[in-house]
Formats: C-alpha cells, sequence, structure tokens
C-alpha cells in the first residue's frame, strides 16, 4: 500500500492516458492527416509505391525527420507499422499528460493543480484553426506536442538552455507548431527578463539545432517564391484548405468560443495572484499569439502573403487554450475567488461540439474532480476515486465506439474491402479513378488514385501540387465541396475514358470505383460489393469505344 501511495500520481496518470487510448478520446489508425503521411512511408519503405503519383511525392514539400525516424525504428517492431504507431503514439500521450500534471504543478507549486490540469485537459476538444486541443492520430504534431509544452514551462521557470533543446527538437519534427512558440516565447521572455549576453550563445546554439530539418528543407526547394503566388494557387487555398487558415471560413461559433477562452486567459492574469515576472511572461505569451492571429488574417484576407498563409497562425491558438486550462485549475485549488468560479462558464463551454456523451462525462468528471481535490486534496479515497471513475469511463467509451482497433480506421468495412481486393488483384502501377468524398484509398489499396478530394491539403506547400488536384477535381466536374458525391455520380463513361485516355499512357491498368446505386454504361464490372462497385477501364491497345459492360 505505502508503494501504491508514493506512486499514485504516476498510476493516476497512466490510468488516465489508458481510458484515454481504448475509449474516452480513443486512437486511430489509418485516418485523417495519415491518409496521406501513410503513403508517403510506404513510398519511403519502397520507392516502386505509387509510381506516377504526385501527392505521394510531395512528403520532400514537408521537410520533418518523422517519416525518416519511423522508417529507422520500423525493425525493431517487426516491420509491424500499426504496433510502431501505436507503441509512439502511447508514448506521445504518456508524455503529453505528463506535461500538463508538470505545467499545474510547477506554476503553482501544487501537487493537486497539477491534477486537477491533467483532468480538465483529458478530454480532448476542437479549436480555432481546424485542430483539436490534442490528437488521437499520431502525426508530427502529436509528437512535437508534449515536448512544446515543456519548452513553454522551462521558458517560464528561467530553464533557457532546456527550452531551446527541447524547442530545437521540436522544429526537426514539426517546424510549424515549433515556430508558434519560438515567436511568442522570445517575445514573453524578452518582457519579462529584458535582453542578456548569454541570450547570444542561446540563439546560436538554437540556429545549430534548427539547422538540421532547414538543410532538409532547403535541399529539396521547388524554387517556388514564399511571397508571390499563382491565382491558381490561391483559389485551391480557399477552396480546399480555408478552414485552416481563412477566418472568413471558420465557424462564427469558433470565434465566439476562442473569445471567451481569451477573456478567461486575460482575467486569470489580472486577477491572480502571479508575480510580476510570471505575469509579464503569460501576458507577453498570449499577446504574441494574438499578434500572430492578427498577421494571419490580414495577409490571408486582405493582402495574402503566401508564406504568412502556410504558417496559418490561427493553429497557435491551441496554446492558449492549453494554458488557460491549466491557469484555471492552478486558481481554483489556490485562490479560489468567485470570478474564477464564474469563468466555469466560457470555459467548460470548450466542451461542448457536438459530442454529447462526452461532453456530459467531462462535465461530470470535472465536477467530481474538483470538489475532490477541493475538498480532500490528492490523498485518501481520491485517487481510487479518480482513477476508478476514468478506467469506468474508458471502458464504457470503448464499448460504445465499438472496441479498438490498432490497425485499421473506422471508415466502412465495405471500402476496406474493395482497397484489399485492389492490393491483391491489380498491378501496382494500376491508377484508380475513386469519388472525391471517400478519402484514404491508398492506405490498404496500396494503388495511386485519381480524385481524393482531401488530397488537396497537400496543395499548401505546392503551386505545381495546387494546379494537379483542381485540375483532377475539375476535370471530375467535383468542385463544389458541399456537393462532391452527387456531382460525382453525375458522370458518365465517356468523362471518365476521357480522362483514362490522357492518364493511360503512364499506367498499365485503369479501373472507376462507384456507389453500388450507380451505374456506369459500356464499362465492364470488375469486383463489386454492398456499397462499391469497380469498373475497369480499358487498356492501351483496346479501342475505347469497344468497352462494354459486363457483370
Amino acid at each position: 500500500m505505502s508503494i501504491v501511495n508514493k506512486y499514485r500520481v504516476h498510476l493516476f496518470l497512466a490510468i488516465v492516458a489508458l481510458a484515454s487510448v481504448i475509449g474516452i478520446n480513443q486512437y486511430h489508425f489509418g485516418m485523417w492527416n495519415q491518409f496521406i503521411s501513410l503513403p508517403w512511408l510506404y513510398e519511403i519503405l519502397d520507392p516502386a509505391s505509387y509510381p506516377n503519383d504526385l501527392l505521394v511525392e510531395q512528403y520532400n514539400n514537408s521537410p520533418s525527420f518523422f517519416l525518416y525516424s519511423l522508417k529507422l525504428a520500423l525493425p525493431y517492431f517487426g516491420h509491424n507499422i500499426p504496433l510502431l504507431f501505436f507503441s509512439i503514439y502511447m508514448a506521445s500521450l504518456a508524455l503529453s499528460v505528463y506535461a500538463f500534471y508538470r505545467l499545474g504543478s510547477e506554476i503553482f507549486n501544487s501537487k493537486e493543480a497539477g491534477i486537477l490540469s491533467v483532468v480538465l485537459l483529458s478530454f480532448s476538444f476542437p479549436v480555432i484553426g481546424f485542430v483539436s486541443i490534442w490528437d488521437t492520430i499520431l502525426m508530427e504534431r502529436t509528437i512535437a506536442y508534449p515536448i512544446l509544452l515543456f519548452s513553454i514551462l522551462h521558458l517560464y521557470k528561467g530553464r533557457l538552455w532546456y527550452a531551446v533543446i527541447l524547442l530545437g527538437i521540436g522544429f526537426n519534427i514539426h517546424p510549424l507548431s515549433t515556430i508558434y512558440i519560438l515567436g511568442a516565447g522570445t517575445i514573453a521572455h524578452l518582457l519579462r527578463d529584458g535582453f542578456k549576453r548569454e541570450q547570444i550563445w542561446l540563439g546560436a546554439f538554437l540556429a545549430l539545432m534548427l539547422s538540421p530539418v532547414l538543410i532538409l528543407k532547403f535541399a529539396n526547394a521547388s524554387g517556388e517564391s514564399s511571397l508571390t503566388f499563382s491565382e491558381t494557387w490561391l483559389q485551391v487555398m480557399q477552396l480546399r484548405n480555408g478552414q485552416h487558415t481563412f477566418p472568413s471560413a471558420f465557424p462564427p461559433m469558433m470565434f465566439f468560443k476562442s473569445a471567451l477562452v481569451l477573456v478567461a486567459f486575460f482575467l486569470l492574469l489580472e486577477k491572480g495572484n502571479f508575480t510580476l515576472k510570471a505575469k509579464r511572461f503569460l501576458q507577453g505569451f498570449g499577446l504574441s499569439i494574438i499578434l500572430m492571429i492578427i498577421i494571419g488574417t490580414i495577409f490571408t484576407e486582405v493582402l495574402p502573403v503566401k508564406l504568412i498563409i502556410q504558417f496559418q497562425f490561427y493553429r497557435a491558438f491551441l496554446f492558449i487554450s492549453t494554458l488557460t486550462l491549466v491557469l484555471w485549475a492552478g486558481m481554483l485549488v489556490k485562490n479560489p475567488k468567485p470570478i474564477f468560479y464564474l469563468l466555469a462558464i466560457p470555459i467548460l463551454a470548450q466542451y461542448a461540439y457536438g459530442e454529447w456523451s462526452k461532453t456530459f462525462s467531462a462535465l461530470m468528471l470535472l465536477g467530481a474532480a474538483w470538489y475532490l481535490i477541493r475538498f480532500q486534496g490528492f490523498k485518501k479515497w481520491a485517487p481510487i476515486g479518480l482513477s476508478s471513475a476514468y478506467l469506468v469511463l474508458g471502458l464504457l467509451a470503448f464499448a460504445m465506439r465499438g472496441g479498438l482497433s490498432i490497425d485499421e480506421g473506422t471508415q466502412d468495412k465495405e471500402w476496406y474491402a474493395l482497397q484489399d481486393w485492389f492490393r491483391q488483384n491489380t498491378a501496382q502501377d494500376a491508377l484508380v479513378i475513386v469519388p472525391p468524398s471517400q478519402p484514404g484509398f491508398r492506405v490498404k489499396s496500396m494503388r495511386s488514385s485519381y480524385g481524393d478530394w482531401y488530397d488537396g491539403t497537400k496543395a499548401f506547400f505546392s503551386e505545381e501540387y495546387a494546379e494537379y488536384w483542381l485540375d483532377h477535381m475539375t476535370k471530375l466536374k467535383c468542385t463544389d465541396p458541399h456537393n462532391l458525391e452527387a456531382d460525382y455520380s453525375a458522370l458518365v463513361s465517356e468523362d471518365f475514358l476521357s480522362i483514362w485516355e490522357l492518364e493511360s499512357d503512364r499506367h498499365s491498368e485503369g479501373y472507376v470505383v462507384h456507389f453500388a446505386d450507380r451505374s456506369v454504361e459500356k464499362l465492364p464490372i470488375a469486383f463489386a460489393n454492398e456499397k462499391f462497385v469497380v469498373y475497369q477501364l480499358p487498356s492501351a491497345q483496346q479501342p475505347f469505344f469497344l468497352a462494354q459492360n459486363t457483370p
């Protein structure tokens, strides 16, 4: 029992991470960003994969050592990619939970503040910029997030060399996220401590830490300008990626909820009993991110600048959201004034975003955690009670979500069966025209696709790819994101044949995937299941007009 008491904090943090991954914020594989990053990894492992697929070649435009590190680690996991992804994700999640605890406990010198911070941040929710407070899939940002949280903590505490080392590591994993902390953290530090000679050496060491990924970027530079851009590139940004960086495309409710977070953040600083230096640091950090957002608004909506659009500054707001929850937790524990209880309204509103069972669970658990910590501290039965509550919630969510799979996503089983058929029965250089509304075809099929709307997100860093993607969408007559399925369903065999006539010299086989409740005349059926039908396009030797529809 004494061992349990000694390590009760660590056991609690482990239980929170476990409950999260199995159910509360359940882990996903082969979804969203991995629709693209997995094919990138497959191509790095086997350069013969996805021939003549420009999307797969775009990893050179997103400099990071993430994929190359996965390649090096893969043999130690028996070349089992799902196991590798799950293991690294669990390590990143555990480190994130520990970072939440350390932020609360060190800023307020209180174990209870750390525990309440963990509870508040254990339910992921969306923030402005089309991101979540933290993610349920493995990607660059998932790994960089806890590293950057620790860098913020070290900056706050004045441990600058530790902060610089962590920022260097984070930059080589996910440069974009790290840029936000480099900017905000530097300004916050200078406002608090002013300029000192040591900072010259820190800057030189930081430049050395940042150099590997910068060398990688310039070695793979496409030659495109970072300031000027084509009209086509801007059109694709607005059409496909507006939700990432153009404020005019953000939901109004997200602006309202973000404004509530800002009000809470600065009220906490104004009414809290922070030292002058701590207050200056936190104010500088928050104001710096607001400045980034203002710059991001002006130079996307009013005077578009390519580099500013690519920086996606609104995504920096997730660090303000994280700090706001940590600061609120600390004030409820150390300085429970009435004003801080009123802040429950703007802060708890963040958990309301449509997944109501999760929202209800979060509010119930947050209330119980606050009561136990406020009146008992994290001792006696509080650790057991909170740990039990997390386990119960995790298991209930696990059951409601139908279990956990670490090697397959949550798309339709028929969609995965279709991809399995392609991987087993078609040539490696086959081209498959897919419905734009059905993302992620490459993940299991290992075949090049034509028409995935999701692919357009990688136009951020390549004008050449923006033109390539928009050309595909235009030829499919699918340029309205709200009507993709209907527009694709209206296509006839001549539309698909005209596309294949342009592409057939680069691929030995061509196919069309369509919905089972539609039919495409003049094309033979190669495969079908309850939701999808595969039509085979004629070979280069077969005249296009001779294709016949056969069962």
